[in-house]
């Protein structure tokens, strides 16, 4: 059964592609013979290009499979890689409100018409108020579904992976609901500054929300630090946020992600997540320790056992960029 990890905050460019790149490639390089899947949930796309996957008019992306109108393994593509396959998104996921709207109008008739239908069957049970009562807890709600669109389906190809990476929009509407609302665990990226600070105290509220009414299994991973400079300002919101996760029983990584140009710039010649194209560079490392970190705390395995690393990349002391 496959670990499902999100990377989610409501707030952009905070870094979650580039985190969730990383990790996938610091996972595909530690344990060499796991089986990965990519699933890209933004309308950027930018996590589908970042794996050389180009999409076609006619493909499959995550916006069928919201929509109904394709499975997950109808939408699955294989890259560079053989150890990793990509669930790609494009820009068709920025109608996706609009056209789940025209579906929730539809369901909204076909509700009409089975509450009516109800009460013509049943009209004896509306003598009292209490009969009423009883007759509209029965009705159907074409809402119910919102925040767990994604429900089953990726059941059939669970089997086929050991770990299942979430990349997801800004925001926490439907997409990243339903993305939280079948996750095993989620990685909170800040940056330090005080919109993002909100933006993780908000994620968090819904996290706990759709753990009670969704999912009870879904786990605060932890709040990660990224794009840190070595600044005053930097230092006091990081406090800040420590005391927050400290007070209120939440996971801090003590590794915490540096801002680099020189690793976007590898990023890009290379083609590839930096943990897999230049593991040894001082900044693929973060990645290395964020790994073995998240191993330490059993968030790479269901049952929130530590594995076993067979390929340990973590370097005693850093090299030079």
């Amino acid at each position: 059964m496959a670990m499902k990890i999100s990377v989610a905050i409501n707030k952009g460019g905070v870094g979650k592609t580039l985190i969730t790149l990383n990790l996938v490639g610091a996972i595909r390089k530690s344990f060499p013979s796991s089986k990965i899947l990519v699933v890209d949930s933004d309308a950027q796309g930018n996590l589908t290009k970042s794996f050389q996957v180009k999409v076609n008019k006619d493909d499959n992306t995550i916006y069928d499979v919201f929509m109904g109108t394709g499975t997950v393994k109808e939408a699955i593509v294989s890259t560079y890689d053989t150890q990793i396959d990509v669930l790609p998104a494009n820009a068709d996921n920025n109608y996706l409100e609009f056209d789940k709207m025209e579906e929730f109008r539809d369901n909204i008739l076909s509700w009409f018409v089975a509450l009516i239908k109800q009460f013509r069957e049943n009209i004896s049970q509306i003598s009292s108020i209490e009969g009423l009562k009883k007759l509209l807890n029965k009705k159907i709600d074409p809402s119910s579904n919102y925040f767990n669109a994604l429900e089953g389906a990726f059941d059939d190809v669970e089997q086929d992976y050991d770990f299942i990476f979430f990349d997801t929009p800004p925001e926490l509407k439907q997409v990243t609901s339903s993305v939280l609302t079948i996750s095993d665990v989620v990685i909170i990226p800040f940056e330090p500054d005080i919109s993002s600070v909100d933006g993780v105290t908000q994620l968090i509220s819904r996290v706990n929300t759709l753990k009670e009414e969704f999912n009870p299994n879904l786990r605060i991973g932890g709040i990660l630090a990224n794009k840190v400079y070595n600044t005053n300002v930097h230092a006091k919101v990081i406090n800040s946020m420590m005391k927050y996760a400290n007070r209120n029983n939440y996971r801090y990584f003590d590794t915490e992600i540096p801002r680099s140009i020189k690793f976007a710039d590898k990023l890009i010649r290379r083609g590839m997540p930096i943990t897999m194209g230049y593991p040894d560079n001082e900044f693929a490392q973060y990645f290395f320790r964020l790994v073995k970190e998240m191993n330490e705390y059993g968030l790479l395995d269901e049952n929130g056992k530590t594995m076993v690393i067979p390929n340990n990349l973590l370097k005693e002391s850093e090299g030079e960029e």
